[in-house]
């Protein structure tokens, strides 16, 4: 697991482990790979954090030493998932997007925006973002009259930069 958020990571809390190095100490080579990389309780994962917030995450992820890096994983792993920041709110995703195989968005129902499945979507159309997938999560079933499930709804966006705030306007409600 690739740690590529590295304006807002959070990875590191999920395995509770201390973020001081990882992509970014390793992008700037103050770290060396096998100093990035850390070994969770999950069996057979490994994951390299994001390390400390840099000042230019977009120039750091498309400089050479990425390209280097993402080469070296794939000599080590038979899977590498990177996790970026929403694709569409910053340029961060769309540049990662040249070493990923295909591209999952995470959508939270009633909650995110619409504005940003539209982004995503219009992304998809241009071209710009292949092999999309969207999972949906946080999904309540509804009851019909006979109370039997029914119907799932979609929610759109990502509530990422807008989670700081407590606008929810425009979600899609399913």
């Amino acid at each position: 697991l690739l740690g590529a958020d590295l304006r807002k990571p959070k990875i590191a809390t999920d395995f509770n482990l201390s973020n001081e190095v990882g992509m970014s100490t390793y992008l700037i080579g103050r770290s060396s790979l096998v100093d990035a990389i850390k070994s969770t309780s999950v069996k057979n994962m490994d994951v390299m954090l994001s390390g400390p917030i840099p000042p230019n995450p977009a120039e750091l992820i498309e400089n050479q030493r990425m390209e280097e890096l993402v080469g070296d994983l794939k000599q080590m792993y038979d899977i590498i998932v990177i996790d970026s920041p929403p694709v569409g709110l910053v340029t961060d995703a769309l540049i990662l997007n040249k070493y990923a195989d295909a591209a999952v968005y995470i959508v939270r129902h009633n909650y995110t925006q619409r504005s940003y499945l539209e982004n995503i979507n219009q992304l998809y159309l241009n071209k710009k973002i292949q092999n999309l997938g969207i999972v949906v999560n946080a999904v309540k079933e509804k009851k019909g009259p006979l109370g039997n499930g029914y119907g799932y709804g979609y929610g759109y966006g990502y509530g990422y930069y807008s989670e700081d705030s407590e606008e929810k306007s425009d979600t899609y409600e399913g």
